[in-house]
């Protein structure tokens, strides 16, 4: 583990990667940006769906989609302003109170709600997914394919 940090902090150094540094209240945090879109924390769908989260894929959510559900984008802010399933709403995550915020929710909590972000490596919509799971939201989906899938199939971006 040292030993990736130490790689990644002489990589920044030399600009090979954007590296960030952040300080809160004397301890420094470091941030590297990589090319890629990927989270630390891989999310785990056994817990998912034992928590009341319904995990479905790219077809499945397109149902929904057809069905007039609420899609919720998990992704970055760039990205969601570059692209984003067509009529999706995007999911803020609050550093303040480490908790997402999601914008726009039904008020009928039967109602259908699929979360999404970039795919199965990524944990966004699953960590969204759970906290609107959590205000008593029935009919909670995560698109475990993410928005690159939905895109691939050509399904309806905006």
């Amino acid at each position: 583990m040292v030993s990736k940090f130490s790689t990644f902090l002489f990589a920044g150094m030399l600009g090979l990667v954007p590296l960030y540094g952040v300080e809160y209240d004397g301890e420094k945090s470091y941030m590297i940006e990589t090319k890629y879109d990927i989270c630390v924390v891989a999310p785990q769908v056994d817990e998912a769906i034992a928590k009341g989260v319904k995990v479905i894929d790219v077809d499945k959510a397109k149902g929904l989609f057809d069905q007039k559900a609420y899609f919720y984008d998990a992704r970055a802010k760039r990205h969601y302003a570059k692209q984003h399933i067509k009529g999706a709403n995007k999911v803020y995550f609050d550093l303040s109170k480490a908790e997402y915020i999601v914008a726009k929710l039904p008020t009928d909590k039967d109602e259908a709600l699929v979360f999404y972000c970039y795919g199965e490596s990524c944990a966004n919509s699953y960590e969204a997914a759970l906290a609107v799971r959590k205000l008593g939201y029935k009919n909670v989906y995560w698109l475990i394919n993410g928005f690159q899938k939905w895109k691939e199939k050509g399904y309806p971006v905006e």
